[in-house]
């Protein structure tokens, strides 16, 4: 069905919604009009980066919270006008995810009715046949339009570049992107045969496409920040997209730009997005619409879906959750206290190394006050990497601490740099550094690989030693982790 360019307007109720949803408070949920035989009533729920956050995460009342909230806020039903989309990074997370490459997660996206998914650069750090188990494994299909095999120019085996979904008689259009940045945000080797291409591109590629198809209304899940959104939207608008919703950065979004909305729901399943649109299929227009952010805050839970997430809670094995120490308050994830944890423990492992250098963006949760366990840290380092040594000058350690503010240990900063043992950092000497092999190779823009082509790979794996120095340092509540730490620990927000 052909309709006209992108003609999505946020009405004065849904500016009031936003307005009620800022101050914690909701408006209506009543529907906006009647359908009748050519209006037809379309709500999306729409995550993103859920990042195997099945359980409660902080404030937020976890998958089987939202699903309750979809139950009787919206008065979801898998047979209603709903359409569930993801945009991205759905896997990487707590133990109870990333122990099982995804799997339990995929299994709780099943059982909450999501439909399609785009995806994130987290997803490729299982590798691809972790991505291939996961898409057989899935009811909904993984979608990026603008991913393709270099050898053959054809989107890969484990995902489509869109589908088409019929939601009340609406034929709906999805249209996936996948970041840019996923060959230098995940494992650069899970990736190597796999070109991500221009947002842009894959849109003019495949909108026709989809019109021809018969969509009436076309939605695009891209796991895109908010500001490539914008920059996309003049040219979605002139397509005709009605909708794009995002992901990677974990913002809240909720905005008109060009005509078309913006959504994107912060991360770990902490809230979703609302778009709810009445479709007239005869004059191929939207006739109403609001949208809202909806924080995922309640006390009830779906009772089936905790029955599933607390099932995959009990394959955990034993080792895994037995307390390793406690530590009175949070650890955030680029703090001090959290370098001295993870990076101090790697130069202990290896004494050759004199510093150790890591990245906060692969750091996917802080550790929350109370017991802390090996699937504390699991949590934390989620990916799989082995620790790396190589030899970097000090005018190299220079430029590489001078951006995107990695964690540093075995260097503490007074008028300049200075090693643990007091000397200052020279930038003609050679140190040699410990860092995870993921940042090495390429990841986090730090290009280590051209200042030491040659390193020495340990075979540590960087979670054993920060494991290992909880075990030889017992903490409890009357002596707990962060005072052994030393350094003094701000609440995590």
């Amino acid at each position: 069905m052909r309709h006209p360019p992108s003609r999505f307007q946020i009405p004065v109720l849904a500016i009031l919604t936003l307005l009620l949803s800022a101050c914690g408070l909701t408006a209506s949920d009543e529907p906006l009009r009647p359908e009748t035989e050519t209006v037809r009533r379309l709500v999306i729920l729409y995550t993103n980066d859920e990042h195997g956050w099945m359980e409660p995460y902080k404030n937020s009342a976890g998958a089987a919270g939202m699903l309750h909230l979809w139950e009787q806020r919206e008065g979801y039903t898998p047979d209603g006008p709903f359409l569930v989309l993801s945009g991205g990074d759905m896997w990487t997370g707590p133990a109870i995810s990333t122990l099982t490459a995804g799997e339990s997660m995929t299994d709780i996206m099943n059982h909450m009715g999501y439909q399609a998914a785009a995806l994130g650069n987290h997803d490729f750090d299982f590798d691809l046949e972790a991505i291939r188990q996961r898409a057989a494994q899935a009811d909904f299909p993984f979608l990026s339009a603008n991913l393709t095999d270099r050898a053959t120019g054809a989107p890969p085996d484990f995902v489509q570049p869109y589908t088409l979904i019929e939601v009340n008689g609406i034929q709906v259009g999805v249209i996936g992107l996948t970041t840019v940045e996923t060959p230098v945000d995940t494992k650069p080797e899970h990736v190597e045969g796999l070109r991500f291409g221009k947002y842009s591109e894959a849109l003019v590629k495949y909108l026709p496409e989809m019109r021809a198809a018969g969509a009436d209304l076309i939605v695009v899940a891209g796991h895109i920040c908010g500001n490539e959104m914008r920059q996309l939207a003049p040219l979605a608008a002139e397509l005709g997209v009605d909708m794009i919703g995002g992901g990677h950065c974990h913002e809240k979004i909720v905005e008109d730009h060009s005509g078309i909305v913006l959504v994107q729901s912060t991360s770990y399943l902490m809230g979703y997005n609302r778009l709810e649109l009445y479709v007239d299929l005869e004059a191929e227009a939207i006739v109403d619409s609001r949208v809202e952010f909806v924080r995922n805050q309640t006390r009830a839970r779906d009772a089936n879906l905790e029955q599933a997430i607390a099932a995959w809670r009990a394959m955990l094995p034993p080792e895994t959750t037995t307390a390793l120490g406690y530590t009175r308050q949070p650890i955030d994830d680029d703090s001090p206290a959290m370098a001295k944890l993870l990076l101090g423990s790697w130069l202990q492992a290896d004494p050759l190394a004199e510093i150790a250098l890591a990245s906060p963006r692969y750091l996917q949760q802080h550790i929350p006050k109370g017991r802390v366990s090996a699937e504390t840290i699991v949590g934390v380092l989620a990916t799989s990497n082995e620790l790396v040594r190589l030899e970097l000058s000090g005018a190299d350690l220079r430029r590489i601490l001078r951006q995107r503010k990695p964690l540093v240990a075995g260097l503490s900063m007074a008028d300049d740099w200075l090693l643990a043992d007091g000397t200052p950092l020279q930038d003609e000497r050679l140190y040699t550094v410990l860092v995870p092999d993921t940042l090495y190779a390429g990841g986090n823009y730090y290009n280590l690989a051209q200042a030491d082509p040659t390193p020495i790979w340990t075979g540590i794996d960087w979670r054993q030693p920060v494991l290992d120095w909880l075990q030889n340092n017992p903490t409890s509540w009357i002596s707990p982790l962060d005072d052994l730490l030393g350094v003094s620990v701000e609440p995590a927000d």
